[in-house]
């Protein structure tokens, strides 16, 4: 008896070592998994808080983006309407909307802006008016192309694209039949251009052209003309195939300080001379001194947040303002040959 009682008192405290070893261990469990679960929640909290503050600074990027775009309508309205108080129907680099904005600092950011004239490039759709190709805009054209080593014979595809019936202009181009033959075959559009990038489309034109050209042409309705105030030199040169860089930089720095206020005044400088009268007048049929269409960027950084906005502006001639695009983001999204890929482009928003 004596003997199990000391095997009892000697098995009793290691059932009750391990007993205690088997709790200690279930509490470092639970505190282990309130540890994972505390930090989990943390984690998930922290994410919220950086995606809320994110999103916010987002959104108070793209406020500030539509608050340039309503400043830049009211800068073009009191433009319009001083003009008319000084019977001056003139669109040139000195006026107030033409000259660069610097960055503008905001809470938490800095907000970009630059406002161009669209109609200091060379409208497209100024080749195909009235049902009828105009002669003197596809001599311009042609003279374009070849100052900017692109090359001449690409302007029949483009007629052909834009005009309505299904025969091709001369060798170089290029209606339904040779489309529908197209690996992803399509049909011309018999109609205006819709956006630079359209030239993608057509027959001959690369991405290498499509860049070269993009800095000096533009796309707006066929009534749109080419602003001989706000033209660079580079589309100057092209009115006439003597002209050279050179005598066009001239001319364009040697440009009134209020510009000049009719396309006879621009047309009898001495650069121009040697015109004949029907030429002048053919070059007259696509040049004016106004302008109707701007171009709108806006870059706003807030937070390290980027709202980008693009928007063209259409000034009619009683000087109301309307939105023609807007888009959020990059203007007709990522150009590639694929005619698929043109056809999903951008968020443009249009009213």
């Amino acid at each position: 008896m004596e003997k199990l009682m000391k095997l009892r008192n000697r098995i009793e405290p290691r059932q009750r070592w391990r007993e205690q070893g088997v709790a200690l261990i279930t509490v470092m469990l639970v505190i282990a998994l309130a540890t994972m679960l505390a930090v989990s929640m943390m984690r998930s909290q922290h994410l919220s808080l950086r995606y809320a503050d994110g999103l916010f600074s987002q959104n108070q990027a793209m406020l500030y983006t539509q608050g340039s775009e309503a400043f830049v309508q009211d800068l073009l309205i009191r433009d319009f309407d001083n003009d008319k108080r000084e019977n001056k129907q003139v669109d040139h680099p000195g006026e107030s909307w033409a000259r660069p904005f610097p960055p503008f600092p905001v809470e938490g950011g800095m907000v970009n802006a630059r406002l161009s004239d669209m109609q200091g490039r060379f409208n497209l759709n100024l080749l195909w008016h009235e049902n009828a190709v105009n002669a003197s805009a596809q001599t311009y054209l042609k003279q374009l192309m070849k100052n900017l080593d692109v090359p001449e014979n690409l302007d029949s595809a483009l007629i052909d694209w834009m005009d309505a019936d299904n025969e091709p202009t001369g060798a170089d181009g290029a209606e339904d039949d040779y489309y529908s033959r197209l690996p992803v075959p399509y049909r011309a559009a018999n109609q205006s251009l819709a956006d630079v990038s359209e030239l993608l489309l057509i027959k001959g034109f690369t991405p290498a052209i499509l860049e070269r050209l993009r800095p000096y042409v533009c796309v707006l309705p066929s009534n749109a003309l080419l602003n001989v105030n706000t033209a660079p030199p580079q589309v100057v040169r092209a009115l006439t195939d003597s002209m050279t860089l050179v005598g066009a930089e001239e001319l364009a720095q040697n440009r009134p300080a209020d510009g000049y206020p009719s396309v006879d005044a621009y047309l009898d400088e001495p650069a121009f001379n040697g015109l004949e009268a029907s030429a002048r007048e053919g070059i007259k049929s696509f040049l004016a001194v106004r302008t109707g269409h701007f171009e709108l960027s806006v870059d706003a950084v807030i937070g390290g947040r980027h709202s980008v906005l693009h928007a063209v502006l259409a000034r009619g001639d009683s000087g109301t303002l309307r939105v023609v695009t807007r888009d959020y983001g990059r203007q007709f999204s990522s150009i590639t040959t694929s005619a698929a890929s043109l056809t999903d482009m951008t968020k443009t928003e249009t009213r």
